[in-house]
Protein backbone atom coordinates (compact mmCIF):
# COMPACT_ATOMS: atom_id res chain seq x y z
CA UNK A 1 0.00 0.00 0.00
CA UNK A 2 1.33 3.46 -0.96
CA UNK A 3 1.35 6.18 1.64
CA UNK A 4 1.18 9.59 0.02
CA UNK A 5 0.72 11.72 3.09
CA UNK A 6 4.08 11.18 4.71
CA UNK A 7 6.74 13.66 3.80
CA UNK A 8 10.31 12.63 4.20
CA UNK A 9 13.17 15.09 4.57
CA UNK A 10 14.71 13.96 1.31
CA UNK A 11 12.27 16.08 -0.65
CA UNK A 12 12.51 19.22 1.44
CA UNK A 13 14.50 22.33 0.66
CA UNK A 14 16.00 24.82 3.04
CA UNK A 15 13.62 27.58 2.00
CA UNK A 16 16.30 29.50 0.11
CA UNK A 17 17.00 28.84 -3.52
CA UNK A 18 19.51 30.92 -5.44
CA UNK A 19 17.95 31.24 -8.85
CA UNK A 20 20.61 33.59 -10.15
CA UNK A 21 23.34 31.02 -10.54
CA UNK A 22 21.12 28.50 -12.29
CA UNK A 23 19.65 30.80 -14.92
CA UNK A 24 21.81 31.56 -17.92
CA UNK A 25 21.49 34.86 -19.67
CA UNK A 26 19.67 34.24 -22.91
CA UNK A 27 19.95 36.65 -25.80
CA UNK A 28 16.94 37.86 -27.64
CA UNK A 29 17.30 36.72 -31.22
CA UNK A 30 15.73 38.40 -34.22
CA UNK A 31 13.43 36.30 -36.35
CA UNK A 32 14.48 35.63 -39.92
CA UNK A 33 11.76 37.90 -41.34
CA UNK A 34 12.79 40.78 -39.09
CA UNK A 35 16.44 40.16 -39.92
CA UNK A 36 15.65 40.43 -43.65
CA UNK A 37 13.66 43.62 -42.99
CA UNK A 38 16.58 45.15 -41.07
CA UNK A 39 18.95 44.16 -43.89
CA UNK A 40 16.72 45.81 -46.50
CA UNK A 41 16.45 48.96 -44.35
CA UNK A 42 20.24 49.06 -43.96
CA UNK A 43 20.68 48.68 -47.73
CA UNK A 44 18.23 51.50 -48.43
CA UNK A 45 19.99 53.65 -45.82
CA UNK A 46 23.38 53.02 -47.41
CA UNK A 47 22.03 53.93 -50.87
CA UNK A 48 20.48 57.10 -49.44
CA UNK A 49 23.74 57.99 -47.70
CA UNK A 50 25.69 57.59 -50.95
CA UNK A 51 23.27 59.63 -53.06
CA UNK A 52 22.86 62.39 -50.48
CA UNK A 53 26.64 62.50 -50.16
CA UNK A 54 26.94 62.93 -53.94
CA UNK A 55 24.36 65.74 -53.86
CA UNK A 56 26.18 67.47 -51.00
CA UNK A 57 29.54 67.14 -52.80
CA UNK A 58 28.15 68.42 -56.09
CA UNK A 59 26.12 71.32 -54.66
CA UNK A 60 28.73 72.23 -52.07
CA UNK A 61 31.81 72.33 -54.29
CA UNK A 62 30.88 72.34 -57.97
CA UNK A 63 27.87 74.61 -58.43
CA UNK A 64 27.26 78.30 -58.17
CA UNK A 65 25.41 79.15 -54.97
CA UNK A 66 21.85 80.35 -55.35
CA UNK A 67 18.99 80.38 -52.84
CA UNK A 68 17.49 77.27 -54.42
CA UNK A 69 20.75 75.29 -54.34
CA UNK A 70 21.26 76.29 -50.69
CA UNK A 71 17.78 74.92 -49.88
CA UNK A 72 18.57 71.65 -51.65
CA UNK A 73 22.00 71.46 -49.99
CA UNK A 74 20.45 71.93 -46.55
CA UNK A 75 17.83 69.30 -47.38
CA UNK A 76 20.55 66.86 -48.45
CA UNK A 77 22.46 67.48 -45.20
CA UNK A 78 19.32 66.90 -43.09
CA UNK A 79 18.46 63.71 -45.00
CA UNK A 80 22.07 62.48 -44.81
CA UNK A 81 22.10 63.04 -41.04
CA UNK A 82 18.76 61.28 -40.62
CA UNK A 83 19.86 58.27 -42.67
CA UNK A 84 23.19 58.08 -40.84
CA UNK A 85 21.48 58.05 -37.45
CA UNK A 86 18.94 55.47 -38.65
CA UNK A 87 21.78 53.29 -39.97
CA UNK A 88 23.66 53.59 -36.66
CA UNK A 89 20.51 52.68 -34.74
CA UNK A 90 19.97 49.57 -36.87
CA UNK A 91 23.63 48.65 -36.47
CA UNK A 92 23.37 49.03 -32.69
CA UNK A 93 20.27 46.82 -32.58
CA UNK A 94 21.96 44.14 -34.68
CA UNK A 95 25.13 44.23 -32.61
CA UNK A 96 23.20 44.04 -29.36
CA UNK A 97 21.17 41.04 -30.48
CA UNK A 98 24.15 39.28 -32.07
CA UNK A 99 26.73 39.77 -29.34
CA UNK A 100 24.50 40.35 -26.34
CA UNK A 101 26.44 38.10 -23.98
CA UNK A 102 29.50 40.30 -24.49
CA UNK A 103 27.58 43.59 -24.45
CA UNK A 104 25.50 42.83 -21.35
CA UNK A 105 27.30 45.51 -19.34
CA UNK A 106 26.58 48.23 -21.91
CA UNK A 107 22.76 47.98 -21.78
CA UNK A 108 22.37 51.24 -19.82
CA UNK A 109 24.65 53.01 -22.32
CA UNK A 110 22.58 51.48 -25.13
CA UNK A 111 19.34 52.87 -23.67
CA UNK A 112 20.82 56.37 -23.48
CA UNK A 113 22.17 56.00 -27.02
CA UNK A 114 18.73 54.99 -28.34
CA UNK A 115 17.10 57.93 -26.56
CA UNK A 116 19.53 60.46 -28.05
CA UNK A 117 19.36 58.91 -31.53
CA UNK A 118 15.55 58.91 -31.49
CA UNK A 119 15.52 62.58 -30.47
CA UNK A 120 18.00 63.51 -33.21
CA UNK A 121 16.08 61.46 -35.79
CA UNK A 122 12.92 63.40 -34.97
CA UNK A 123 14.85 66.67 -35.14
CA UNK A 124 16.37 65.93 -38.57
CA UNK A 125 13.08 64.56 -39.87
CA UNK A 126 11.21 67.71 -38.87
CA UNK A 127 13.94 69.95 -40.26
CA UNK A 128 13.79 68.04 -43.55
CA UNK A 129 10.03 68.48 -43.73
CA UNK A 130 10.39 72.16 -42.89
CA UNK A 131 12.90 72.62 -45.69
CA UNK A 132 10.57 70.86 -48.13
CA UNK A 133 7.79 73.21 -47.05
CA UNK A 134 10.02 76.25 -47.52
CA UNK A 135 11.04 75.07 -51.00
CA UNK A 136 7.40 74.49 -51.97
CA UNK A 137 6.29 77.89 -50.66
CA UNK A 138 9.13 79.68 -52.44
CA UNK A 139 8.34 77.93 -55.74
CA UNK A 140 4.63 78.67 -55.37
CA UNK A 141 5.27 82.34 -54.64
CA UNK A 142 7.62 82.57 -57.63
CA UNK A 143 4.87 81.20 -59.89
CA UNK A 144 2.42 83.80 -58.60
Amino acid sequence: ENITTSLSLNYMTSGYVDYGENIEYECSRLSHGLLVFVGVCMGISLCGLVWNGIVMWFLGFHMKKSPFTIYILNLAVADFSLLLLFFLLLLAILSLTSFCSYLYHFISFYRDFVFVVEFLCHFFDLSSLGLLTAISVERSVSVL
